[in-house]
Order: structure tokens, then C-alpha cells, then sequence
């Protein structure tokens, strides 16, 4: 079963998710919220897979809640559905960590076809969109879900100890799983990762480093 939590600020968007996804056994829609802030609020109670959100501006907004809900569980597997198509925020979405982008000019079959594939860890980019997202590609797409994990980690200056905690691994893998992301991104140093990060628009401009 795949336990689905939605975050979108428009109610009936909210209920047409609810009725695509409630006709599919394997599909458990845990939980809703209308803005970010709710959201990050209520996913760590709902226990939920996959965290479907929904954006319809070009702004910060989505990025912070990507960065949010990951900052709260690692572990969960983030599906955009959005009306913006072009510009930077589907780049940067993903290099933030969510998994899957979908246009909401799709049909429902596609938004369930995505919301299984980012469950099993698979990253889903709408044919629509592919294209363009793959011109603006990131390094950070270079990474596996699990050494950006530690690489945000690294971005909000944590160490080796404390991503360890987070993630309920050893040292010993953090430190492979870091060296193996900087090596990835052919960087040295949290410095130079900062860096890099910025410029491809997985930290904000307002961010502390």
C-alpha cells in the first residue's frame, strides 16, 4: 500500500487528487494540507510514502517545502504535479530532492503511473517536459537518492555524527556515501559544495552558509 499525503492550495484540486487516487487499491491518501507551512506541520504525523504536492507559481514557495519535508523525513518520496512547465523551479525541484514532475495538463493515469514509480524510488519527468528538463539538467541529478540526502545534510552544515543520526546509519557510511556525492559532483569540500549548490538552485539566495 502506498500511503499518499497531498499539498496543494486549491481545494478542488486537493478533492480531484482524492477521487483519481481513492479508485486504485494499492493507493491510501493519508492525509491533506492547503500551504507549506501545514504541510511540513502534519506530514511527519501522517506517516505517509509519497508527498504529491501541487504548485501553480514560479516561486520560492516549492522549494522550500521540498527542502522542508525532506529536512523532517529523509526518507519520503516527493511527486510534483504543476502548472509551471518552464523556467528553473522544475530544475530545481528536482535537485532539491523530489523525485517525479508532472504537468497538471495530464491526465489522471499519468499522475498514478508517476506517484508508483517515485514510490518504488524511480525518478518520473513528464514526457511534456522532459525534454527541457533534461537541457537544463543539474549535477546534482548525478546523485542517488540517498548520497543527496546526505548532501543536503551536508548544505545545512551537519556532521558526519549527526547525518548518521538522521538517517540511522553508521559513520563509516556517511563518510562513503559523502565522499562518493562530492565525487559525483566533482567538488571538494563543503565549501566548494555550497558553491555549486547556489548556483544551480538547490539553496536559496537567502541562505546562511
Amino acid at each position: 500500500m502506498i500511503r499518499v499525503f497531498i499539498v496543494d492550495d486549491q481545494p478542488l484540486i486537493r478533492l480531484g487528487l482524492r477521487w483519481i487516487l481513492g479508485a486504485h487499491s494499492d493507493i491510501d491518501v493519508v492525509g491533506e494540507a492547503g500551504d507549506p507551512h501545514e504541510a511540513v506541520l502534519r506530514m511527519t504525523q501522517s506517516r505517509a510514502d509519497v508527498a504529491l504536492c501541487g504548485f501553480n507559481r514560479p516561486d520560492g514557495e516549492g522549494l522550500n517545502l521540498v527542502q522542508g519535508l525532506l529536512q523532517r523525513d529523509p526518507k519520503l518520496r516527493i511527486l510534483i504535479v504543476s502548472a509551471v512547465g518552464d523556467g528553473p523551479l522544475p530544475r530545481r525541484l528536482l535537485a532539491a530532492g523530489a523525485l517525479g514532475y508532472v504537468s497538471k495538463s495530464r491526465d489522471g493515469a499519468v499522475v498514478v503511473r508517476a506517484l508508483r514509480e517515485v514510490a518504488a524510488g524511480r525518478r518520473f519527468i513528464d514526457d511534456s517536459l522532459g525534454g527541457r528538463l533534461l537541457f537544463e539538467s543539474s549535477p546534482f541529478d548525478r546523485l542517488s537518492p540517498r548520497e543527496l540526502e546526505v548532501a543536503r545534510m551536508l548544505l545545512e552544515g551537519r556532521r558526519n555524527r549527526e547525518i548518521a543520526a538522521a538517517l540511522r546509519v553508521s559513520e563509516s557510511t556517511v563518510r562513503t556515501l559523502r565522499a562518493r556525492a562530492l565525487g559525483k559532483l566533482d567538488v571538494r569540500g563543503e565549501g566548494a559544495l555550497v558553491r555549486l549548490a547556489f548556483d544551480h538552485g538547490l539553496l536559496g539566495r537567502d541562505a546562511k552558509c
